[in-house]
């Protein structure tokens, strides 16, 4: 893993690389969850890189460096920690998430050959990342999004609504326990990607809850784990090579 810092619209933003330093190797942008880079997201990034894709890594919440490492306990005891971390996950507007995006597909595409194909994977929050970054730029062949939240509600702006001309696959797992992620919004998110004729499959992790993917988490399980990369690679295969 190398670590970098890169102009980004609010600040300098921390990217971490994996993979082959080859220019006409495909590339994987990378939305980490809620609790931003860290140790376990650095796994997953890996374990896709040793497939030999390049893979860049954001901290989406670059423009609260310096910060205390999230932790999933920060989030779920009351207190002042609590309220810390969630005024940096309120802040993350659609429209702070698109700016971002765009940063990150401007950043692949000065590190790439003319007509190299990209890939977006989000998680959580990044979810909403990944969906943004398929529908805004025609490199991005394969977005997948795991145990998304907030990407088809029903007021404000979302990806969701931009499905209209998209190219690449879209790929959604979704957690079977997830509170954050209902029927109203499930129907929205298949509805629109009906609508617009996407290439798209929406898996549901029967009996997983949201966050499943990651081992430092307590709802993590270790099949689903598995079965999430193996997603991943059998789509990157097809659809970028």
């Amino acid at each position: 893993m190398n670590k970098s810092e890169v102009p980004f619209p609010r600040g300098a933003c921390p990217i971490f690389s994996f993979g082959p330093e080859d220019r006409s190797s495909p590339l994987v942008l990378f939305f980490p969850d809620a609790f931003g880079p860290r140790p376990a997201s650095f796994d997953v990034a890996e374990e896709i890189a040793a497939a030999g894709w390049r893979v860049l890594m954001l901290d989406q919440f670059y423009e609260n460096i310096p910060y205390e490492l999230l932790t999933p306990k920060s989030l779920f005891e009351e207190g002042p920690e609590r309220d810390r971390v969630m005024q940096m996950f309120m802040s993350v507007t659609m429209a702070k998430i698109d700016e971002d995006v765009a940063a990150m597909v401007a950043l692949a595409e000065a590190q790439s050959d003319a007509g190299v194909p990209f890939a977006a994977v989000g998680y959580c929050m990044g979810g909403r990342y990944a969906l943004s970054a398929v529908t805004g730029s025609a490199r991005v062949r394969f977005a997948g999004a795991f145990h998304a939240s907030n990407i088809a509600p029903a007021g404000g702006d979302s990806p969701h609504q931009r499905f209209a001309g998209t190219r690449g696959r879209i790929y959604i797992g979704v957690a079977g326990i997830d509170p954050t992620y209902d029927a109203e919004e499930h129907g929205r998110l298949a509805q629109a990607l009906r609508d617009a004729d996407v290439d798209h499959v929406i898996e549901s992790y029967h009996q997983m809850g949201h966050g499943w993917v990651y081992p430092d988490l307590a709802i993590y399980d270790e099949k689903g784990a598995k079965k999430h990369m193996a997603r991943i690679k059998e789509h990157f295969a097809e659809m970028i090579g």
